[in-house]
């Protein structure tokens, strides 16, 4: 466990420089979609329980979320007009792969960090899904400048590039998912989990600071 926390703070941590400094950013990008995938799969080692009930609601979820996203780079009725770079590898029907795997993996960290507090029941999927847009107000000016997504109307402010569609849609398709966890009383135990999402969040603030 130790050894995971040092290697995930060290990848999140390098990376952040590396995307920041010109002359390594070709190939910190280039290492982005297995950074993600090997951060999510460390994750998923240290989850205690691996039930096929687990994999089955992560695999549900990460095909909704796959399945969102498709919709709305084709249609931009759902999260605005928008569409993706080559930056996250691998796509199909205009998605990245590793993109709906990284946004389950973080649903689930953050569904960690309200499962056991004293929060009202009913209150835990509002809490979560106001924390992931929080976290995704740090993400979207990166991803940008990153060549990650681009935006066809984005917005003028500093963190606040995306439309505002964005936000409300991944609030509430957050709301969705984690009321669903909550419904299943998925009892997952990972220690990791809380860490990582923290990782995730700090790595995306510097870099918002760094590539100003």
């Amino acid at each position: 466990m130790k050894a995971a926390r040092i290697w995930l703070a060290l990848v999140y941590g390098f990376g952040a420089l590396g995307l920041a400094w010109s002359t390594s950013q070709l190939l910190f990008l280039a290492l982005t979609p297995f950074t993600l995938l090997g951060g999510a799969l460390v994750l998923l080692y240290f989850e205690k329980e691996k039930r096929f009930k687990t994999w089955l609601v992560l695999a549900l979820s990460w095909m909704a979320g796959y399945a969102v996203e498709v919709l709305g780079v084709k249609t931009g009725a759902i999260f605005g007009a928008y569409g993706y770079g080559s930056v996250l590898g691998l796509q199909m029907a205009g998605v990245p792969l590793v993109i709906g795997l990284n946004w389950t993996i973080l649903l689930y960290a953050i569904y960690m960090v309200f499962k056991g507090t004293r929060f009202p029941s009913w209150s835990k999927p509002i809490l979560g899904a106001l924390l992931l847009v929080f976290t995704d107000v740090w993400i979207e000016p990166v991803a940008v400048k990153l060549g990650f997504w681009t935006w066809e109307s984005p917005n003028a402010h500093w963190l606040f590039v995306a439309p505002l569609q964005n936000y409300l849609a991944w609030g509430l398709f957050s709301l969705f998912i984690l009321s669903i966890f909550q419904l299943l009383q998925m009892r997952w135990q990972n220690p990791l989990a809380i860490r990582y999402w923290i990782y995730q969040l700090l790595f995306f603030m510097l870099l918002n600071l760094l590539l100003t």
